[in-house]
């Protein structure tokens, strides 16, 4: 299963966790787990490259986990920062929910 965290601070999104395989199909074939990741990259190259951020993420992988987790200040949460993790957030939810038995979100208050 693929466990998702999401951190609050305040009510405020600071930062994204996916962890595990889901378990859907052998990796490297897994669609679920192929969508999680790719809205995980996304969030990311949107966060470093598109608002250019790359100050101010802190950023962890490791492919034997598998784990990917980005955080970051609250401080930098502005309009256009808020749109594109919610976006992110529920579309990880969507899937989630539309694939309980494989992905778990939950949202951790900090």
């Amino acid at each position: 299963m693929t466990g998702i965290k999401l951190f609050y601070r305040r009510k405020i999104l600071v930062g994204i966790e996916s962890k595990g395989h889901s378990g859907y199909s052998e990796a490297g074939s897994d669609i679920i787990c192929a969508s999680v990741s790719s809205l995980m990259q996304a969030l990311l190259l949107g966060l470093v490259q598109i608002a250019g951020l790359e100050n101010y993420i802190d950023y962890f992988a490791d492919e034997n986990v598998p784990i990917m987790r980005m955080t970051w200040p609250e401080k930098i949460v502005d309009e256009k920062i808020s749109l594109l993790t919610k976006t992110i957030c529920e579309s990880l939810k969507i899937i989630g929910a539309g694939n309980p038995e494989y992905i778990k979100v939950m949202e951790v208050d900090l």
